[in-house]
C-alpha cells in the first residue's frame, strides 16, 4: 500500500482578525497538509518533532483523532513547543509571527527506514532549510529517491526570513533539484529570486531543476509547466482565512496522484486531463478550507471524496482553460 511521509514543523496555531483571537489550531503547513490527507483515507506519516508540554500532548491527540501515522514525531522535553500567530488583514491574508523555543538547538528528528518506490515525500517551509537539520534531510531524500519514491516540495518562503535568504537560497536550490514536484506561488519566487513573472521563474530554476513546476498566484490562477504550460482560472470568493489554502492545495496534489494511481516514472509526462483533474481538485479544496478557520478541510467535506469511485474527476464546466501568452505556449 502507498504511503504519503509529510515533514514539517508543528506549532499551535492563533489566529487573529480586527485583534481579536480566534480558536486555536495545530497548525504548522505540513501538518495541516497530513490532517487533510488522513480525512481523506490516505496512508500518511508526519515526520517532525514537538515538545512534551500540555500543547504537545494536544497536537499529538489531534493527529491521532485525524488518522495521521505520529510514529515519526520525536519528541523533547528541553523546551516547549512552538507557537506561531496569524494576523489576517482585510484581504483575509495572514502575516505570521512565529516563536520558535528551539532555535540553534539540534533536531531530535529521526527518519524512517520503510519508505518504498512510488511514495510521496512531502515538505517545504522553514525546516526544509533549516541548518540544523539539513545534513539528516538531505541524507533521507537522496535515500527516497534511489528507492524511486515521489518528493514534492513547496519553499513556502515567509517575508520574516528575508534576513536569512542569502544563507538559506543554496539550500532552497537544492531541494527543489531533488523534487520531482515543486508548487511555488508568485509570491515565493518574487521572495526568493525577485521574479516578477512565471517566465521570469522558470528560467531561474531551468539551470538546477528539472522538476514539475505547479505556479500558483491566488486569485490570478494556476499554471502547470509541463510538456507545455497549461493555465487555469480559478473561481472568485470573499475568504474567511486563507490560513492552511496553500497547505490543503499541496495535499490535494498528492491525494490526486494517489487516487489516479500515478507512479513516478508519469510524472514528467503528465496528460492534460490529469493535470486538469489535479488542479480542479486542489482549488475546490484549497477554497473549501479558505471559507472557515480551520487550516485543514472539514471531516464532512472529506466523506463526500472517500465515498466517490474516482474522487478526482473534473466537473465539466467547473474550470475553464485560459489562451496562455505566447512566451507560455512554448515547449519544455
Amino acid at each position: 500500500m502507498r504511503k504519503v511521509y509529510t515533514i514539517g514543523d508543528c506549532v499551535l496555531d492563533l489566529v487573529f482578525e480586527s485583534d481579536m483571537s480566534v480558536t486555536p489550531r495545530p497548525g504548522g503547513s505540513f501538518l495541516n497538509s497530513s490532517v487533510s490527507l488522513g480525512r481523506l483515507g490516505v496512508n500518511v506519516s508526519f515526520i517532525s518533532e514537538l515538545g512534551e508540554d500540555r500543547v504537545g500532548v494536544h497536537i499529538i491527540k489531534f493527529l491521532e483523532q485525524n488518522s495521521v501515522g505520529i510514529h515519526n514525531i520525536s519528541r523533547f522535553s528541553d523546551t516547549n513547543s512552538n507557537l506561531a500567530l496569524a494576523f489576517l488583514d482585510e484581504q483575509k491574508n495572514a502575516d505570521y509571527v512565529f516563536y520558535k523555543t528551539r532555535k540553534g538547538m539540534k533536531s531530535c528528528i529521526t527518519f524512517p527506514k520503510d519508505v518504498k518506490r512510488d511514495d510521496i515525500i512531502l515538505f517545504g517551509s522553514f525546516l526544509a532549510i533549516k541548518h540544523e537539520f539539513r545534513n539528516d534531510l538531505i541524507l533521507f531524500l537522496e535515500e527516497c529517491r534511489k528507492k524511486g519514491a515521489i518528493i514534492i516540495y513547496d519553499p513556502n518562503f515567509r517575508e520574516q526570513h528575508l534576513s536569512l535568504l542569502q544563507d538559506v537560497l543554496p539550500f532552497i536550490k537544492e531541494n527543489m533539484a531533488m523534487a520531482n514536484i515543486v508548487k511555488a506561488s508568485n509570491e515565493d519566487f518574487q521572495l526568493i529570486c525577485n521574479a516578477n513573472t512565471l517566465s521570469e521563474a522558470k528560467n531561474w530554476m531551468k539551470d538546477f531543476s528539472s522538476a514539475l513546476l505547479v505556479y500558483t498566484a491566488n486569485k490570478n490562477g494556476v499554471v502547470v509547466c509541463a510538456d507545455r504550460e497549461y493555465g487555469y482560472e480559478v473561481p472568485q470568493i470573499n475568504p474567511i482565512s486563507t490560513v492552511g489554502a496553500g497547505d490543503t492545495f499541496n495535499a490535494s496534489i498528492a491525494y490526486y496522484i494517489m487516487a489516479a494511481n500515478i507512479r513516478k516514472d508519469g510524472i514528467k509526462n503528465l496528460k492534460q486531463e490529469h493535470i486538469t483533474e489535479m488542479v480542479t481538485l486542489a482549488v475546490e479544496l484549497s477554497q473549501h478550507v479558505c471559507m472557515g478557520y480551520d487550516n485543514y478541510i472539514s471531516e464532512e467535506f472529506a466523506e463526500r471524496y472517500r465515498k466517490q469511485k474516482h474522487p478526482s474527476r473534473t466537473r465539466k464546466g467547473e474550470f475553464t482553460t485560459y489562451n496562455l501568452l505566447k512566451e507560455k505556449t512554448t515547449k519544455g
